[in-house]
């Protein structure tokens, strides 16, 4: 099966995954009510702008110069500010510490080692009791056409050393992206630790 190029999806479909944020992300403002957040594999920034329009300073980054676009003309929409690269995550140069980073279904596209260095970077860049969420497909996707998929338990035991709010690994129920989608499924490894020290 052919992986999607999401700035050839965004070109022709604005909203791809739709305008509600991922449910993790709600559960942002149960931990931290405010503070710097970063966004890696922003996309459209469904995520981005749920947490700016709470009032969460934001930079988004994705390598979709589209998805940013779109991005952009929501936040104007919407009335929030959001710091935007356009950088392919992996080069991504952090200079700063913050209090949440979030990584939704990105890192299945990447090789392993690139896998292990960026989350080696988002917890070296999380402010103590900052949160780090990640989303990922696993080794149980029934598309098994990714440079990377989690082994079981692989996720949580990368963050042994912090506090794990919750923990999951599940498949999907169906779904349908965008108005071309294909019904499907995906196997999902899922995270929100907090770093501890």
């Amino acid at each position: 099966m052919k992986i999607l190029s999401f700035e050839d999806v965004y070109k022709k479909e604005k909203n791809y995954f739709g305008m509600e944020p991922h449910k993790l992300t709600i559960n942002i403002i149960k931990y931290k009510k405010t503070g710097n957040v970063l966004d890696l594999g922003c996309g459209e920034g469904r995520d981005a702008i749920f947490l700016a329009k709470k009032g969460f300073k934001v930079t988004a980054i994705d390598f979709s110069t589209t998805g940013i676009k779109n991005l952009l003309e929501k936040a104007k929409r919407e009335k929030v500010k959001i710091i935007t690269k356009i950088e392919d995550i992996k080069k991504f140069s952090f200079n700063k510490k913050y209090d949440a980073i979030i990584s939704f279904s990105v890192l299945q596209f990447l090789k392993r080692n690139e896998v292990f260095n960026i989350i080696k970077k988002m917890k070296k860049n999380t402010k103590i009791r900052g949160l780090n969420i990640i989303t990922a497909f696993n080794e149980k996707n029934p598309n098994k056409n990714f440079p990377f998929l989690f082994r079981e338990g692989e996720l949580k035991d990368m963050y042994k050393n912090w506090e794990t709010i919750q923990y999951n690994e599940r498949v999907t129920p169906i779904e349908k992206h965008g108005k071309f989608g294909k019904p499907h499924r995906h196997s999902i490894s899922s995270i929100i630790a907090r770093k501890i020290k």
